[in-house]
C-alpha cells in the first residue's frame, strides 16, 4: 500500500469521526450566503427572485441524490462519504434512514463508498446508484431490503454508478464514472470498464452501454416528453450538459451540446453535476457553486448561487426545490411545480 493511499485512508477515517450532522427537528433558518440571480424575466414564473433560501440541515460530508417520497411526504438523500441515506421531514427533521447504504465491508473501501443518485421507481421502490458495491440496487422502503438490479455490462463490473432516472416505459438510464473506486480514474486494480459510460437498463435486467465517449458523465435526466436524455459532464475543461434524442426503441441519436457552462460563466469553475427537469421543461442544473436554471433551448434564465460546491437538486411534492450542496441540505419554494 502506498504512502499516498495511507494518507487518503486516514483522511477518510477522520472525516467520518468528525462529521456531526444534527439529528431531529431544528429551528428553520435562512442561508444568508445565498443569492438569486435573474438573467431572464421567465425566471420569475418559477422562482421569486426576492425569496430567501432555507437551510434545513448541515454537518454532513457530501450530500447527494435528493428524492421526494410522496407516500409519507419526506425527502431522502445520500451522503456518499458517510455511506448513509438520510431522511428529512418537516415533522421530524433529519434522521438516519439506512447505514451502511453502500459498501458493506468493515474496512475503508474508498472516499465515496455510499449511494449517490436516488429515484423512486414506478412501483414505489427506492432505486439507488451504489458506489461501493458498484451496482444499481432496488430498496424496499419499509423492509430496507436490497435487491440488485444490475452489476455488470458484458460480464464487466460497473465502475461506480452515479446518477439515475427512469423512463415511463420502465427502463432506467444511468451514468457510470469512476468516482466511487478506490483510486478513481487511475484505479488499475478494481476497474474493469475503461470508458466512463452511460447505460440503459431495460425491463429484463439487460444493461446496454449507449454512450462511451464522455470524460466524466455525471447527472442524467429525461426531457418532459421523454424524447431526449440530458447528461452532465463534471469536467472543468468541458463543463457541458449534452443532449441526445431518443427514438421509440430508446436508442440515442447524435450528441448535441445543450449548454456549455464555460461560455456562460467564463471566470468560474463550473463542472456540471446533478440535473432535473421541471414539468414546464426548465432544466435545473447543479454546476459550480449553485443551481443554474435554463429554458428548454439551453438559455440561462437564472441562478441560485450558494457560494459552495453544489451537487444536486430535486422537486418536492410540497412545492419546494430541495438542494444538496457540500455538507448542507437546503430548499427554496417554487411558484410553479
Amino acid at each position: 500500500m502506498t504512502i499516498h493511499r495511507n494518507i487518503k485512508l486516514t483522511v477518510a477515517i477522520l472525516t467520518i469521526i468528525f462529521s456531526s450532522p444534527v439529528f431531529g427537528q431544528t429551528p428553520s433558518k435562512f442561508y444568508d450566503q445565498a443569492k438569486i440571480e435573474l438573467f431572464h424575466p421567465d425566471f420569475k414564473k418559477i422562482i421569486d427572485p426576492l425569496i430567501k433560501i432555507e437551510l434545513l440541515a448541515e454537518g454532513f460530508q457530501w450530500t447527494e441524490g435528493p428524492v421526494w417520497v410522496q407516500k409519507g411526504n419526506y425527502l431522502l438523500f445520500s451522503d456518499t462519504r458517510l455511506n448513509t441515506i438520510y431522511k428529512w421531514s418537516s415533522k421530524n427533521g433529519v434522521e438516519k434512514f439506512i447505514q451502511p447504504a453502500g459498501y458493506q465491508g468493515t474496512e475503508i473501501y474508498s472516499e465515496e463508498p455510499g449511494t449517490n443518485g436516488l429515484v423512486i421507481n414506478k412501483e414505489g421502490y427506492l432505486v439507488a446508484c451504489d458506489h461501493g458495491n458498484r451496482q444499481i440496487v432496488q430498496i424496499d422502503l419499509n423492509k430496507r431490503k436490497f435487491t440488485p438490479l444490475s452489476t455488470h455490462w458484458k460480464q464487466l463490473r460497473f465502475n461506480s454508478p452515479n446518477d439515475i432516472c427512469q423512463h415511463d416505459h420502465g427502463d432506467y438510464f444511468f451514468t457510470d464514472p469512476p468516482y466511487g473506486l478506490p483510486n478513481r480514474e487511475v484505479d488499475t486494480i478494481n476497474r474493469e470498464i475503461i470508458s466512463n459510460g452511460v447505460y440503459r437498463l431495460d425491463s429484463f435486467g439487460n444493461a446496454i452501454q449507449i454512450i462511451s465517449n464522455l470524460t466524466r458523465p455525471n447527472g442524467i435526466a429525461l426531457s418532459t416528453k421523454q424524447d431526449k436524455v440530458y447528461v452532465s459532464i463534471s469536467d472543468h475543461k468541458h463543463p457541458f450538459i449534452m443532449e441526445y434524442s431518443l427514438n421509440n426503441k430508446l436508442e440515442v441519436g447524435k450528441p448535441e451540446v445543450f449548454v456549455d457552462f464555460k461560455l456562460k460563466f467564463p471566470s468560474e469553475p463550473m463542472a456540471a453535476d446533478g440535473i432535473k427537469v421541471h414539468p414546464d421543461g426548465y432544466v435545473f442544473a447543479a454546476a459550480g457553486s449553485g443551481i443554474i436554471i435554463l429554458n428548454d433551448k439551453g438559455d440561462v434564465i437564472g441562478r441560485i448561487k450558494l457560494g459552495i460546491a453544489t451537487a444536486n437538486c430535486n422537486f418536492g411534492g410540497d412545492g419546494y426545490l430541495y438542494i444538496t450542496a457540500s455538507d448542507k441540505l437546503l430548499r427554496v419554494p417554487l411558484l410553479k411545480l
